[in-house]
């Protein structure tokens, strides 16, 4: 019985022993390889002062050392906390002060680059895993119970301090068992991992490929920064698992790199994170009829994702918003109307909570943000049952499903009247000619001032005034953009790619 998420890959190496089990660039482990080094790296770690809960951050590109640093870290009875390699000082300052750390492991780079950003008076041990050698191989005995925690993903925080969330192998299990068992995972497929190691994303990347016995491709740093580039890499690795942010399938179909046989590997498409626009998600399943395409929902909080929805046929013309879907199995989703109650009913709108083993502890070191955004079920008082309060507000339709309206704190006051943001960007990308748009709201201090703002990219021949005719047929007046900024190149995005709605704003406000 599998209890902890390092278990699922000492069972494949026992299945699959030879089998390529991480790779990055030109660098490979087999599943016995990586097995014996992470059993020797753990007792390495133990030695250096790790004990069991610890938590032990790995500051270094995405490699297969990477992935040899969470398997030790875990099998040392510790959680693994990935630290950006671009981090700024005082974001990685309050990261180690939050989690106290007393170790983090670097490699040959980033030791040097660690040594540059933290002074030496406040910087933890570091242990080199490149100038490692292993000796006691032999498997270790763990402490661990399925409740302690796997690992700690920082967010950004709204104050400016980073909140770290906290997952528990049990809330992992709960996940990958489901992810594995509805996609049909199996030892003969090929995962790739997009999203960062500090993004929940790659945790199902990473453990749908460790509990199968699958191969895992780690995209690297230099080749996420050129993202057309993956066309040809996801052909050559032939991939047939591949998880992402929607607008990596934008730039993708941007690129006009994308052919008939680009994709013949892959059998499963699967975005999250960000809205998945109608026209991108048609483009790609004519083009790529024999992969199943689906989307998923959730914030880290609730351990990647909470709802999902497979595409049973391309979506029609009159399609607005992709569905988040329904709950996925043992998670249960609630609408909190206006005046507080939960509700299941259809056509309900309101805040998304989310209730289910794989929701989060809360955030480390920070009891007012966890009792804040992790609730008890305010239907009983019986045992601890938290709701994850997501903060994105959600409709249910005549199917059951869950449709993703935008963020709360998205909504604005305009004119006098609320706002949803995710509606009219929504109804900006269904306009035929829109290959990409984001909407924005300029809030400053001056009501005179404010107005809504929208960033425009063209797949076809369209002015500026047909764009407002066709958004004022779809939306009323007073939600219609008023200043439209066209942009020819890419969108500025966050390390997780998604949209840096900050700089959007700042290049559609800047006159």
């Amino acid at each position: 019985m599998i209890t902890l998420v390092q278990q699922y890959f000492s069972e494949s190496a026992q299945n699959t022993p030879d089998k390529p089990a991480i790779c990055c660039e030109d660098q490979s482990v087999t599943y016995l390889e990586a097995e014996a080094f992470s059993n020797a790296f753990a007792r390495e770690l133990q030695k250096a002062g790790v004990k069991r809960g610890s938590f032990v951050p790995f500051f270094m590109k995405k490699s297969v050392s990477s992935g040899l640093s969470i398997l030790s870290i875990l099998k040392a009875d510790s959680a693994y906390v990935p630290i950006d390699i671009n981090s700024p000082r005082q974001r990685f300052e309050s990261i180690l002060e939050t989690t106290q750390a007393e170790v983090v492991i670097v490699n040959n780079h980033s030791e040097v680059l660690l040594k540059e950003l933290i002074p030496e008076q406040v910087r933890p041990k570091t242990i080199n895993i490149e100038a490692f050698t292993p000796q006691d191989t032999a498997p270790l005995e763990y402490r661990n119970l399925s409740i302690d925690i796997a690992y700690v993903l920082f967010t950004s925080g709204s104050t400016g301090v980073p909140k770290g969330v906290m997952i528990p192998h049990k809330a992992i299990i709960d996940y990958i068992d489901w992810c594995v068992e509805t996609y049909h995972i199996t030892s003969d497929d090929v995962v790739a991992n997009h999203a960062p190691l500090y993004f929940d994303n790659s945790t199902f990347d990473i453990y749908t490929a460790f509990k199968s016995g699958a191969t895992l491709h780690l995209v690297h740093d230099e080749l996420n920064a050129v993202i057309p580039r993956l066309v040809s890499w996801i052909k050559e690795r032939e991939i047939s698992v591949f998880f992402c942010v929607p607008s990596v399938l934008t730039m993708l179909l941007k690129s006009r790199r994308l052919k008939p046989d680009s994709m013949d590997k892959v059998k499963h498409l699967i975005c999250a994170g960000e809205v998945l626009p109608r026209d991108v998600l048609d483009a790609w399943m004519e083009m790529y009829p024999h992969i199943q395409f689906t989307n998923m929902y959730g914030p880290t909080e609730i351990t990647v994702d909470c709802s999902y929805h497979i595409m049973q046929a391309r979506p029609s013309e009159d399609c607005l918003s992709i569905p988040i879907g329904k709950s996925r199995n043992n998670m249960e989703l609630f609408i909190r109307t206006e005046d507080g109650s939960l509700t299941q009913e259809v056509g309900a709108i309101g805040e998304l909570l989310v209730r289910g083993t794989s929701v989060a502890y809360g955030y480390l070191g920070d009891e007012e943000k966890t009792q804040k955004a992790f609730i008890q079920n305010p239907s009983h008082n019986i045992f601890h049952d938290p709701l994850y309060c997501t903060g994105d507000l959600v409709k249910l339709d005549e199917n059951g499903d869950f449709l993703f309206l935008g963020r709360a704190d998205d909504q604005i006051k305009y004119l006098g009247y609320r706002i949803e943001l995710g509606e009219i960007e929504s109804s900006l990308n269904a306009v035929a000619g829109v290959s990409e748009g984001v909407v924005v709201f300029n809030d400053c201090d001056d009501e005179s001032l404010r107005e809504i703002g929208a960033l425009v990219s063209f797949a076809s021949e369209l002015s500026l005034s047909e764009l407002n005719q066709e958004l004022n047929n779809r939306l009323p007046g007073y939600m219609v953009p008023t200043k439209v900024k066209i942009l020819d190149g890419e969108y500025p995005r966050t390390p997780n790619g998604k949209y840096d709605r900050k700089k959007i704003k700042q290049i559609v406000f800047s006159d």
